[in-house]
This record gives C-alpha cells, sequence and structure tokens, in this order.
C-alpha cells in the first residue's frame, strides 16, 4: 500500500504520533574554527539549536561563575510569572555575607534591591549577591538549588548538576558546553539584564561612602561586533570559561568556551568561533511553492476536496550560499476518506541540497470536511425543497 495512502487514512490523534525531522545536519562544511586552547566548546544557533561545530561538547566539566546563567534564569522567570520585582528590596544573610571571591561586601542586614544585585550579578559576578537573590527568591541557597536543577532537566540538560549558585568548584557541580549553550539561549528570551550586559563599568551605592564600582569581564562587549553577552567564570578546577552570544541580522550564536589556559585564551576561542558561525553560516527560511497546494479529492465528505496549507516550515541554518541550492519535492494523497479534520496530514514537502535531506514541512488539510451522513443528506433535500 502506498505510504501516503495509508498515512492519510489514520486519524488525527494517530498521525500527532508520528516523528517529523524540521531540520537536518546533511550539509556541512568541512571546517571547523580553531578551539583547540578549550578544553571543551560548542557554537549553537539560538533559535533552532543547532550546533555548527564543537570539541568535547557533552562532556561534563567544572564551569566556575557559567553557572550563573541559571541564576539570572530562575530570577527572570520569577519576574515574568509577577513573584519577583526589580523593585524589591532584599536582606543580605549572614550566608550570603559570607562569600568570598568576586564580591560587593555585603554586610549582614544589609538592603539592596533586586535591580542591584541583578545588576551586581550581571556585571561584576558578585557572589554574595547571587546568594542574596537565591534566598529572596527561594528563602535559601539549597531550596533555589533545587530549583535550577529542576529547570535544568526541564530544559533537557543532561549534563548538568548544580551543587551552589554562584560557580564554586564542587565534585557535584558540573556541566557540559552543549547544556550551557541551552540555558543561555534560555536566558536570551528576556531583555530584563541586556543593559547590564552591555555595561562595562557601573556601580552600586552610589554616591554613599560605601559605593562599589562593577567591571564587566566580558571583554568582548567592546571589541566584537553584534556581542550581547553573556558570562564569564575562572576557578582552579574549571580554568578560564566563556560563554559568549553575539546576533548579527537574523542569527543569534551562542559560543561557550570551557577550561582555557588563560583569559586571552577564551576570548580568543570565543572569537573564532563566532567568526566562524557568522562567516559561514546564514539563516534561511525555506519557501515552497504555493502552488502545489491543491486541494484534495474526499469521498463521502460534504464537500468534494479539501483544501490544503504547508505547516512545519521551519527556518534552517545553511552554509552561506546554500539557500539558493533548496529543492522542493512535493507527495500527497491523492484522495482521502471524509471525515476530514483541520490540520491532518494530507502529504509532505522534503528539502534537499545536491541529494541531501536537510529538511521537511507537512501538507495539512485547511479545513474540517465531515461526513456525508443520511441525516445530513435529508437536511440538504428539506432545505432545497424549501428554497424551491
Amino acid at each position: 500500500m502506498d505510504i501516503l495512502r495509508f498515512i492519510a487514512g489514520l486519524s488525527a490523534a494517530a498521525i500527532a504520533a508520528f516523528p517529523f525531522s524540521v531540520q537536518s545536519a546533511g550539509v556541512e562544511r568541512s571546517v571547523t574554527a580553531d578551539i583547540k586552547s578549550a578544553k571543551a566548546a560548542v557554537l549553537v544557533e539560538s533559535s533552532t539549536g543547532k550546533a555548527l561545530c564543537g570539541l568535547n561538547e557533552n562532556a561534563r566539566m567544572p564551569i566556575a561563575s557559567v553557572t550563573k546563567i541559571m541564576t539570572l534564569l530562575i530570577a527572570a522567570e520569577a519576574v515574568e510569572s509577577g513573584e519577583l520585582r526589580f523593585t524589591d528590596t532584599a536582606v543580605c544573610s549572614e550566608h550570603a555575607n559570607s562569600m568570598d571571591g568576586s564580591v560587593i561586601w555585603l554586610e549582614t542586614g544589609e538592603e539592596m534591591s533586586v535591580a542591584d544585585l541583578a545588576k551586581s550579578i550581571v556585571i561584576a559576578s558578585a557572589n554574595d549577591a547571587c546568594v542574596m537573590l537565591a534566598e529572596h527568591i527561594a528563602g535559601s541557597e539549597a531550596a533555589f538549588v533545587e530549583k535550577m536543577n529542576e529547570r535544568a532537566e526541564e530544559l533537557g540538560m543532561s549534563n548538568t548538576h548544580f551543587a551552589n549558585c554562584v560557580g564554586y568548584d564542587d565534585d557535584d557541580h558540573y556541566s557540559s558546553a552543549r547544556d550551557i549553550a541551552v540555558m543561555a539561549a534560555e536566558l536570551r528570551k528576556y531583555s530584563y539584564y541586556d543593559e547590564f550586559l552591555m555595561t562595562r563599568l557601573d556601580s552600586v551605592r552610589t554616591g554613599t561612602s560605601r559605593e562599589t564600582q562593577l567591571l564587566n569581564t566580558n571583554k568582548l562587549i567592546t571589541s566584537y561586533s553584534g556581542i550581547t553577552g553573556l558570562k564569564t567564570g575562572t576557578t582552579d578546577a574549571a580554568g578560564c570559561c566563556f560563554c559568549g552570544t553575539a546576533k548579527r541580522g537574523n542569527m543569534e550564536l551562542t559560543a561557550v568556551v570551557l577550561g582555557c589556559s588563560s583569559d586571552s585564551d577564551r576570548f580568543d576561542a570565543a572569537r573564532n568561533l563566532l567568526d566562524f558561525g557568522f562567516d559561514g553560516y546564514e539563516r534561511v527560511t525555506p519557501r515552497p511553492d504555493v502552488a502545489e497546494l491543491t486541494a484534495i479529492p474526499v469521498k463521502g465528505g460534504i464537500k468534494t476536496d479539501a483544501d490544503t496549507r504547508f505547516t512545519g516550515v521551519s527556518e534552517l541554518i545553511l552554509p552561506k550560499g546554500s539557500g539558493a541550492k533548496i529543492r522542493y519535492h512535493y507527495s500527497r494523497a491523492e484522495s482521502i476518506e471524509a471525515p476530514v479534520e483541520k490540520g491532518q496530514v494530507l502529504g509532505f514537502v522534503t528539502m534537499e541540497i545536491d541529494g541531501d535531506v536537510i529538511g521537511n514541512a507537512k501538507i495539512v488539510s485547511a479545513e474540517e470536511v465531515p461526513e456525508l451522513d443520511l441525516g445530513r443528506c435529508l437536511g440538504y433535500v428539506f432545505g432545497a425543497l424549501i428554497s424551491f
């Protein structure tokens, strides 16, 4: 039996269970970026999640303060849901006060707005501000870390586990380059931190005797075209790490480098990754021919055919110049038995470049076509008699 005829006869529920690929790695470049200074790295197009190149991208590794991407994501989602406001005031606990490393010297009992805490975390990676914010949101750092791990699981970050909210070295605290790219893309959906991410120098407690300067350690914000963020991290176990995001035109990329031996190495590797992506790839919107959307004959329906439309036409990330090479192949059911549900799959579009499948889309019914049963037949006859 022809597979399309078989599929067209299935119920809508059954159709929904079929997996459909919307993107393929069939077209790839044969070169890669220079990332030899990193122990692990990946370059991902943010909106599609497509990895363009990588090194040990799924290896579990310490990630230092890159951890704070998840801390900031939890906070952003709390603001989005209305559970948290940037105007809220938090109070520093003894635990937050005890943090070392990068800090803004919060004192036990000191009050600070959520906005200033977020600014301190984003710009200066302040550990005490990070714990203070976590405690304000969840009651304790431990409870907040539970939220972090739950969110990581929801995002499919299978090579990640958090033991604290700041990124201190711990055998039970790790992530992977690929997982970091996932949480970075999720954070970039929110614009709350955009100003802070691009701020080189600022301060908190401004105008007081305890004014504290905040210096952004992301050196690419002043030197890389299109940079939008995001987070550095350095510890003895993790080495020098960096997750950088940049956008040019309609494409945003996330570059993650872990385990570099120096500050300059991490930024050079990230720059190489981003250059590789922007120079070599483009975001393409497939455009199947609407002339192929012919009506499909319907047997036993109140209409003799069903209009169709495309669905599942997803944007693709392809080597530059490949978009013009896409060839579209259409296949559809010759006819369909009523009833037909709106959105029912009636055919497919396969997209290829040089014989490699790079994506698929569906041809679906644009309307519902009920079955023509006895009751409807009698109703039509009765209506015709009255109008006559």
